[in-house]
């Protein structure tokens, strides 16, 4: 059984955003993703994406939230809802950045891509995040006729 893994950064994000300003908008924000020297032939073919998949190593989550396993949707808060009003669930049921491996997954609006620095909208990771990897967004990759439970429905 693997017990550990090691990943390496391809690259870091940029965005002039405080984090406060990242973690309260609700669409995103604008920044440019470096892809790392190393790595910049890998970019060879993306332009002509509009969107971009980013998988991304949540940097600022501490040892003791990963010990974290249930949550509640925070970003309900912006509806107006209290915090007791939502309610709790496993991280794997949430996007929570809390969660035992801080990994993030964005879907970002591709801007342009300029040697190895792609401008992206949508960017919902600090600044300073690593970039883990990047998959283009096709078609094959929409889901259709999705479902939720009905505790998240509640909400919109």
């Amino acid at each position: 059984m693997l017990k550990e893994m090691i990943l390496k950064p391809i690259g870091i994000v940029h965005t002039e955003y405080e984090d406060e300003e990242v973690a309260s908008s609700f669409h995103g924000v604008e920044g440019t993703i470096e892809i790392f020297p190393d790595y910049s032939e890998g970019l060879v073919g993306l332009e002509g994406f509009s969107h971009i998949i980013l998988l991304s190593y949540l940097h600022k989550v501490g040892e003791e939230n990963r010990k974290i396993l249930r949550v509640r949707y925070r970003r309900f808060l912006r509806f107006g809802f209290s915090i007791e009003e939502v309610p709790e669930s496993g991280v794997f049921a949430s996007d929570s950045p809390v969660r035992p491996n801080p990994i993030a997954l964005s879907i970002l609006k591709v801007r342009g891509i300029e040697g190895r620095f792609i401008r992206v909208s949508g960017l919902d990771v600090f600044d300073g995040t690593p970039v883990l990897d990047i998959k283009p967004y096709t078609p094959e990759r929409v889901v259709r006729g999705y479902k939720v439970p009905d505790w998240y429905k509640n909400f919109f």
